[in-house]
């Protein structure tokens, strides 16, 4: 039996929604390599805060992602930050024709404490990345990349 893999490597970028604070990135949420056998049905992987990874239906993890690690600075002292995201989050791929990846869900605290100088405790980000389930093909090798809109308020 021959099955075609496809290799797709996720990259994740963050956008904040407040003008006077700034993201440090200590590293990027990435869901890894990983292959998708079929596109028939939604499939989904899994990256933990922890950094767990688990997947089903149809995706295969040839390589396990990360979490990613970050840090907000520039934050009132003292503070207590609250975080929060829209879902879902659509990938971006610059090849015609392919499949997005949607991301269905966001693991991350809800919370944050901020010292006396406005910087945030570092904080871990996972997630469930989900395939479209519409059919289509994912073409790859391919990098997939999404803009994730975190609001913070204080």
């Amino acid at each position: 039996m021959f099955c075609k893999h496809l290799l797709c490597i996720i990259g994740t970028f963050f956008v904040l929604k407040i003008a006077n604070a700034e993201l440090l990135t200590d590293s990027n949420l990435s869901f890894g390599k990983i292959a998708v056998t079929s596109n028939a049905d939604v499939s989904t992987v899994q990256i933990s805060r922890a950094g767990r990874a688990f997947a089903t239906g149809n995706i295969y993890i040839i390589e396990i992602g990360q979490p990613g690690v970050y840090t907000f600075t520039e934050l009132p002292p003292y503070a207590a930050v609250n975080l929060s995201v829209t879902l879902p989050i659509y990938s971006t791929s610059p090849i015609p024709g392919n499949q997005q990846f949607t991301i269905s869900a966001i693991d991350m605290p809800s919370t944050l404490g901020v010292d006396a100088s406005g910087t945030s405790e570092q904080f871990k980000i996972g997630g469930v990345l989900q395939t479209s389930g519409l059919g289509g093909v994912y073409i790859g090798p391919s990098t997939f990349d999404f803009i994730i809109p975190i609001d913070i308020s204080y």
